[in-house]
């Protein structure tokens, strides 16, 4: 792997890095007027609050911005973490289509906040899966 090869899933790492800090940030910050402005009605999951959720949630995507930092800013990207984090992304997309399937639960807003971030997760996703296949391509092609 060299520099040219890992170019595009560090690229990505990094991207994924700063979108989740902030957007973690956001939901932590600002978690009880997200939940308000997401469903019409209260939510809970296991005796939680949707606002309680999205604070958890926040916390969560900030820790995971720091992961992806981490593999990103190493000399020689892990490429197991790096194959983690595609699939994390990866069933972030799954579980929103599952959350926009529930019936009558959220509000237009809501719908948009979803769907919104479940495209931007996806595109993260395929890009790193676009730079995990280049490094995979390039170990498997033989030395000059």
């Amino acid at each position: 792997m060299n520099a040219s090869t890992d170019r595009l899933l560090r690229r990505t790492l990094w991207a994924n890095a700063g979108l989740s800090i902030a957007s973690g940030a956001v939901l932590a910050i600002f978690a009880g007027p997200l939940a308000r402005l997401a469903a019409p009605a209260p939510v809970a999951v296991a005796g939680l609050d949707l606002s309680a959720l999205l604070a958890l949630l926040g916390i969560g995507f900030v820790a995971f911005g720091g992961l992806c930092a981490w593999v990103a800013s190493r000399a020689v990207l892990p490429l197991a973490w790096g194959r983690a984090i595609f699939l994390l992304d990866a069933s972030w997309v799954a579980i929103s289509a599952v959350l926009l399937a529930l019936p009558g639960v959220w509000s237009t807003a809501g719908i948009v906040g979803i769907a919104g971030m479940a495209l931007v997760v996806a595109d993260l996703a395929i890009l790193e899966y676009l730079g995990l296949r280049r490094i995979a391509g390039a170990d498997l092609r033989p030395a000059h």
